[in-house]
């Protein structure tokens, strides 16, 4: 392996164990990361380090600070309610068109996925299993770069679960029996079905406060709130 190889699979690492830490809320909003300390933690040179820390700060969840390092990155309610925008409009379309495609294979981890979320017993591991269940189904979207978009918006949103929600087993249980919504869904190859179930799992996810619903001066080819609302209706 060459330098430059091993420095790669160094950052990818390091960027992997960070982001984790980070979206299950083991390095809360606020800690300071230096260069120096992070790179003694894992054993390794700064140079990775720099480089996962730039990825980081790429997808919003660190903020990096000329001479301070990087600080985990807390979005405002005015930032959360653009991702939960971007995650409504992109996430249904990505998990309808992986409903005509899913194998079947897929579906089974899916479930597996699902029940281990609900036996989940700490947030860290919730967290987790609702990434991976997320990133299964909208990886048979068909579109390398909505999927990625998809992903790296749930990361983003996602301390946001840690910071300001319930992580408790029944809230797992809930997410779950959501997930089973969209995996049957998928199951059935029903487009229309996974795009309903997805949105109302967002709907249900998104920030109560009507100061951080979906802005209603953004034009859409169709009513996003009147979206989330039928979702909300159908319970």
């Amino acid at each position: 392996m060459t330098e430059e190889d091993f420095v790669a699979t160094a950052t990818r690492n390091l960027f992997d164990r960070l982001r984790r830490e980070i979206i299950t809320g083991q390095l809360p909003t606020g800690t300071r990361l230096r260069q120096a300390e992070v790179a003694a933690r894992f054993g390794i040179s700064t140079t990775p380090v720099r480089e996962a820390f730039r990825e980081l700060n790429a997808l919003g969840l660190v903020a990096i600070h000329p001479h301070r390092g990087a600080i985990v990155h807390r979005p405002s309610a005015h930032e959360l309610r653009h991702i939960y925008e971007a995650r409504m409009l992109l996430e249904p379309i990505s998990v309808a068109w992986s409903a005509t495609r899913i194998s079947g294979n897929a579906i089974e981890e899916a479930r597996k996925l699902i029940e281990q979320m609900k036996e989940a017993d700490s947030p860290a591991a919730g967290v987790d299993m609702n990434r991976r269940f997320h990133s299964l189904i909208s990886d048979f979207c068909g579109n390398d770069l909505l999927h990625r978009l998809t992903i790296n918006l749930l990361d983003q949103s996602t301390p946001y679960l840690v910071w300001f929600r319930e992580n408790s087993r029944e809230e797992f249980e809930r997410q779950a029996t959501e997930h089973e919504h969209i995996l049957e869904a998928c199951e059935r190859q029903d487009a229309e079905a996974a795009f309903k179930a997805s949105m109302h799992h967002l709907s249900r996810l998104h920030i109560g406060d009507e100061t951080d619903q979906v802005s209603p001066d953004r034009w859409l080819p169709f009513d996003l709130q009147a979206l989330m609302a039928e979702q909300d209706s159908d319970e």
